[in-house]
């Protein structure tokens, strides 16, 4: 799958999640669904992508999630910061 336009350190909300498909006796007890649900339009930065292409996110300290890219929404790239004209420390004349 080829990789999107999506970089690590941008901000992007969720705006859809497929529900998890769980076979005839399976129950989500981990909190999966839930999780999804509560992701739905919040804004998280973008931690890194796996080998598939999917964006892997980290709604919370100890989750990491990794979700489809047309299931996000860019909201702002990744800031590159201020550019320093002269070193620090260093005096105009």
């Amino acid at each position: 799958m080829p990789r999107t336009k999506l970089k690590v350190g941008d901000v992007v909300e969720v705006i859809h999640y497929t529900p998890a498909y769980y076979p005839p006796g399976v129950k989500d007890k981990l909190g999966t669904e839930a999780l999804f649900q509560a992701m739905l339009g919040k804004r998280y930065r973008i931690a890194g992508f796996d080998e598939y292409g999917h964006i892997e996110l980290r709604p919370t300290r100890t989750d990491w999630v990794w979700i489809h890219a047309q299931d996000l929404k860019l909201i702002s790239g990744k800031s590159k910061g201020r550019k320093r004209l002269r070193p620090r420390g260093s005096k105009s004349k």
